[in-house]
């Protein structure tokens, strides 16, 4: 991933502003097609607590998406380390974890499709 650099504090703290903001407005687009969420994109569902930042470049790290079910979606925010505590073989937080086993696949296999037939494009 690329960096950005600032030169003052204050470009960096719009910037971080730009990134929460997305974030939010993500969040409602989504809500407003439907989509459940278990929390907001401002608080992790496993550890409580807000979004990080970098520890180099101090950008914000906006929580990842995790889908706690796929049909009909249901969605938690969460940092990514705290994604890899949700999906632990030894120790699996399942009660973020409702979901049959393909669902995964079949979900964003059917996400390709849509996006094939409709002429949207991917990177």
């Amino acid at each position: 991933m690329s960096q950005i650099i600032f030169k003052d504090q204050e470009g960096l703290e719009l910037f971080n502003e730009t990134l929460k903001d997305d974030a939010i407005n993500r969040q409602s687009i989504l809500s407003n097609r439907g989509i459940e969420f278990h929390n907001s994109c401002e608080l992790c569902a496993v550890c409580f607590e807000a979004p990080t930042t970098d520890e180099i470049t101090h950008e914000r790290i906006n929580l990842t998406k995790h889908h706690i079910r796929y049909f009909p979606q249901k969605i938690a925010f969460v940092h990514s380390k705290c994604h890899d505590k949700i999906h632990d073989p030894e120790n699996p937080i399942t009660y973020l974890i409702d979901f049959k086993k393909g669902d995964s696949r079949k979900f964003y296999q059917k996400q390709n499709n849509s996006k094939l037939t409709s002429g949207a494009c991917s990177a």
